[in-house]
This record gives C-alpha cells, structure tokens and sequence, in this order.
C-alpha cells in the first residue's frame, strides 16, 4: 500500500457493520481528495483488512485483553448484555488504549489533520483528541428519527421528563 503524504485523517469506527461501513464510505471520499486514511479498529469484531487496500488500520485492544485469553466482550456472555451496559463496557474498555494509540499516531510524523470519530464514543474520543490537540468530527450512522431525537433530549431534560424517575429498566412491548 503506497502511503500518501499529504495529509491524514485517523478514523475511529464503533466496531459494527452499520457503524464501520458509512465511515469506510467517507474514508473513501476523503482518500480520493487526497488524504491518506488511518483506521483505528477495535480487536473486538476487527474487520478483513484486505477488503481496504488504500486504508493503514491499527488494532487496539480491550484493556482486559492481555490479563484474559480474549477480548472480554467477544465471549459469549457478553452477547446475553443490554446494549446500554454492552456499549459502556465497550466504551470503558476501549478508552485508554485508543488514547494511547491516537497519541502515537498523532506524534507519529506524517500530518494529521483531524480524527473521525463515531458519536457513539462520545467523551472518550473528545478528551483524547483535546489532549493530543487534533480536531474531531464526530459521524452519526443513524437515521433523521434518531438525530430528532437526540436534538430533544435536552429539552426532555430540562421538562423533567428524562430521567424517569423509578425505573431502571425499560419493559419492551
């Protein structure tokens, strides 16, 4: 893979297939203007790199990984979690080693001009990209319904109606 050396976007993917392909597609549209792409990947659902011959991926790992035979969230318990307390562990186990491989890419020589986070992440990739000092873009994957409803959130909040009080946990119908 010959290496553009130009500008760089570093790129951090929930690692799902809806979440993964939409920032796949823009790396896409950002490499043919010119940039050379760098994808931090989670080792939890790491994707065939061959598919994305123009794209450098570095891997990071679960910070419990090297204490236990795998990544703690590919085990099949982890599978039977609610995706608020899957998507926290994702983000809690995930935090220190993206900050320290944006860090290395970030001081790594070649330019980086900003790094392309999923919303999903929230905080982590903000405070990281902050300390390193790189911009962040964040890429919402979701539909106009979802994007509605995170634009009223604060509102909700603010009415008192989130968080509902006495209920921790949300019966599906």
């Amino acid at each position: 893979m010959e290496e553009r050396k130009e500008k760089r976007i570093i790129m951090f993917p929930l690692p799902f297939p809806g979440h993964f392909n939409p920032l796949v597609q823009l790396a896409r549209i950002f490499h043919h203007r010119g940039f050379s792409i760098t994808i931090i990947h989670t080792s939890f659902n790491f994707p065939d790199t061959t598919h994305y011959p123009n794209f450098a991926f570095r891997t990071i790992h679960h910070h419990n990984e090297g204490e236990e035979e795998e990544d703690p969230l590919s085990k099949p318990d982890a599978s039977g979690m609610d995706l608020v307390t899957f998507i926290r562990q994702l983000r809690e186990g995930y935090a220190d080693p993206f900050r320290e491989s944006l860090k290395a890419e970030v001081g790594g020589g070649e330019r980086a001009c900003c790094l392309v986070s999923d919303v999903v992440w929230g905080r982590t990739t903000e405070v990281a990209a902050e300390e390193v000092g790189i911009r962040r873009m964040v890429l919402t994957t979701s539909g106009v319904a979802s994007f509605c409803a995170f634009a009223a959130y604060p509102l909700l909040r603010d009415k008192h109606y989130l968080p509902i009080q006495g209920n921790t946990k949300f019966t599906l119908l």
